[in-house]
């Protein structure tokens, strides 16, 4: 579910419902271990906790979120606090080549300048957004998400 994907976003929600987005759909009983939020480039830290407590997880869309000025995930922070944190593209109408390989390097250098921080996001941490991280938050990482020699994909 895209969420928290722009300002706009969220102002018109507290605007219309006099809540944000993630709060609302937190009195709904909906984050969960199995909210996949998509975006979430307009948190605060009380909701970075809220997902991280529920243990839900974020899709980060670097260059979809750069390409329509959108934001910047916070995933160093999301990390920090124990969110699952996978890698997108978004779609075609908002990334121009839907490149995993382009988004895991754009995530990594996004999330150091996102942080003011160039250790955060190191590589490791890119490469496990677009594997395991991404298998976790389909409840799949049992049986996919890892690279390993020997195996072939599945």
């Amino acid at each position: 579910m895209h969420v928290h994907e722009t300002a706009a976003e969220v102002a018109e929600a507290v605007a219309t419902t006099g809540r944000r987005p993630l709060a609302r759909l937190d009195a709904l009983g909906l984050v969960t271990p199995a909210l996949i939020g998509v975006h979430a480039t307009q948190l605060d830290p009380a909701e970075i906790d809220l997902l991280a407590n529920a243990g839900a997880s974020i899709v980060h869309c670097p260059r979809s979120n750069l390409k329509l000025a959108s934001g910047l995930c916070p995933v160093a922070a999301l990390h920090a606090a124990g969110v699952n944190v996978a890698l997108g593209t978004d779609g075609a109408a908002s990334n121009n080549r839907l490149d995993l390989w382009a988004e895991l390097q754009t995530a990594a250098l996004v999330g150091k300048f996102a942080a003011g921080d160039a250790t955060a996001v190191p590589a490791a941490a890119a490469l496990a957004m677009a594997t395991i991280n991404g298998a976790r938050a389909l409840n799949l990482a049992d049986e996919s998400g890892r690279c390993l020699p020997a195996k072939r994909p599945t």
